[in-house]
């Protein structure tokens, strides 16, 4: 980890380090965490410490007129800290926001906050990622924020609006984690240099990052980009799938397994067509379970299911190596129409009519937006009614693709619940009784899915989004 995240960890929002119930923003403790990730992206890229220091200033120096603009006298304190670099500098602030705007919400946010300074758009985002770009919105009465990429997107008070301080807690995870990168200068980019004999050579940097792997996306958001999958989203999900197993086996009476086989070798995931990636890299990294149920209704894979999946067809070619379709991990039984299914819009090009429920992880485009191999989504042969089953925002689960997944997320862009959250909710359900075992591994059928829409279980199967947790 670089000094400049080394030097705010006591900062991070955790269980025992909360945000602080006072008056306003927590201008200091936000500012320290800005200013950490806009060094380490300096540092990280190439740049001397010492050049940061010196170019760049306070967001205030820069905009000096902010001051007349009817902001919280917290909210420009943080502004005298949190330092900027000068607009057409290269370094931008992060993945999903180039930099502070400080630009109230006035008619951009005047269907939702009628007081025209109630809001605004703190930090920016890139109009790469939006058709009308938006950012970090700020609301100045209960001193909250929320990611909110495009003009056009949604917006309400309801929504789960969250302390600054959270937020950059959540980024700086994310580049602990290596979700997110920030890039030497030369990965993924051309530079030209005069030749000893004259002339100009053209210098090729390399196509991945060295020390992380990582691929740069787009040069408009210099230095950062996003991988599809980190080291430690492997290692996290194997570890929970490990003791998800441990805890079925325990109670199906099983001593320890004499052997340790994979969930599926590399003959069955080679039949399949998976590719290179997390899925494969998952499928033949997992133990092998003794019994047949992972979870209500959701059989653990066998070659011969697994091969016949719904959405890859064999016709996927190394030049199509940045799109990844579905694909399903753990089936049950029971079939629903892919209508509505926004997410399967990948190839094949013409979805089946009906296709199999139960959990797949999502497809994937790596050079798009916001990547993620290991996002996955349950599919169940039946719809909630009475509005208790939950996703993260607290908002009901309105189809039957939607439990264990986000809603609206106010740290990042749309994208599906990690495998790892799965697991997890697997593993608490089985290890707390609330899941029945039998000989078969976990009991009950898929109808058990339906505690989710409960008063006493809802919280079953929440996932909590935050520092420290999922994002």
């Amino acid at each position: 980890m670089s000094a400049p995240l080394e030097s705010i960890g006591h900062l991070l929002v955790t269980p025992e380090n909360p945000p602080r119930d006072i008056d306003g923003m927590d201008h200091e403790r936000c500012a320290a965490l800005h200013n950490a990730i806009f060094q380490h992206g300096w540092v990280s890229s190439g740049r001397d410490v010492d050049d940061f220091v010196s170019q760049s200033r306070p967001w205030l120096d820069f905009n000096p007129q902010a001051g007349q603009y009817g902001l919280h006298h917290s909210v420009l304190a943080f502004l005298r800290d949190a330092r900027a670099l000068p607009l057409n500098h290269q370094v931008h602030f992060f993945y999903n926001v180039w930099g502070l705007n400080c630009a109230l919400g006035g008619q951009c946010h005047e269907y939702c906050f009628p007081e025209s300074d109630q809001t605004l758009t703190l930090y920016g985002t890139y109009p790469e990622l939006a058709s009308i770009p938006d950012g970090l919105i700020y609301d100045q009465s209960t001193h909250k924020a929320i990611m909110h990429f495009d003009v056009t997107d949604e917006l309400t008070p309801e929504q789960p609006w969250q302390k600054l301080e959270s937020i950059l807690t959540v980024w700086i995870e994310m580049i602990r984690r290596q979700k997110v990168v920030a890039l030497p200068a030369n990965v993924g980019t051309t530079s030209h240099e005069n030749a000893a004999g004259g002339g100009v050579r053209v210098i090729e940097g390399p196509k991945w990052d060295p020390a992380t792997g990582a691929k740069r996306l787009d040069p408009a958001m210099e230095p950062w980009t996003m991988v599809p999958w980190a080291k430690k989203d492997l290692e996290e999900s194997l570890e929970v799938w490990g003791m998800a197993v441990d805890s079925i086996e325990q109670k199906m009476g099983l001593g320890r397994a004499a052997r340790s086989d994979s969930l599926l070798d590399v003959v069955t995931v080679n039949a399949a067509h998976i590719p290179d990636g997390f899925a494969r890299e998952f499928l033949t990294k997992a133990r092998r379970p003794r019994f047949e149920f992972i979870a209500p209704g959701l059989q653990v894979p066998t070659a011969g299911d697994f091969i016949g999946q719904p959405f890859i067809d064999g016709s996927h070619g190394s030049e199509d190596e940045d799109k990844l379709p579905a694909i399903l991990l753990f089936r049950n039984d029971s079939t629903v129409s892919t209508n509505g299914l926004f997410w399967f819009g990948f190839p094949p090009d013409t979805p089946t009519a009906q296709c199999p429920c139960g959990l797949y992880l999502n497809p994937c485009e790596r050079s798009y937006r916001y990547p993620q191999e290991d996002g996955c989504t349950l599919i169940l042969p039946f719809e909630f009614t009475s509005g208790r089953a939950r996703q993260s925002d607290f908002t009901a689960v309105d189809h039957c693709d939607k439990l264990l997944q986000a809603g609206v997320n106010p740290y990042n862009d749309v994208h599906p619940t990690q495998l790892q959250a799965f697991l997890e909710t697997v593993y608490l359900n089985v290890e707390r009784g609330h899941w029945a075992v039998d000989e078969h591994g976990v009991a009950g059928g898929i109808d058990v899915w339906k505690d989710a829409d409960t008063e006493q279980s809802w919280s079953n199967y929440f996932v909590p989004l935050g520092p420290g947790r999922y994002w």
